[in-house]
């Protein structure tokens, strides 16, 4: 199994298979999912102000609406998985 930390993050890649980890010390899962929830609404806000001011989203590059959102279905994971380990601990 490879390994890399650095910035408090840790990857590691079994077989096909890889993992990224992040060290938050003195996090709670609710804390972190306030954040992830944070940074969703931020990305989709900065979207539809991109959207308002252009009339649609067409304007946009296919690669960077996919990108998009994959973006944010990702913190949208990330923020459940996050609320539903809150509602186990806590």
């Amino acid at each position: 199994m490879n390994k890399h930390v650095s910035h408090g993050i840790t990857v590691e890649r079994s077989g096909a298979d890889m993992f990224v980890t992040m060290h938050s010390p003195q996090e709670n899962p609710l804390s972190l999912a306030a954040q992830k929830a944070g940074q969703l609404y931020g990305l989709l806000h900065m979207v539809c102000d991109y959207a308002a001011a252009n009339d649609s989203l067409a304007g946009l590059d296919p690669q960077v609406q996919e990108g998009v959102l994959s973006l944010a279905a990702g913190l949208a994971r990330e923020a459940l998985a996050l609320s539903e380990m809150a509602g186990v601990v806590g």
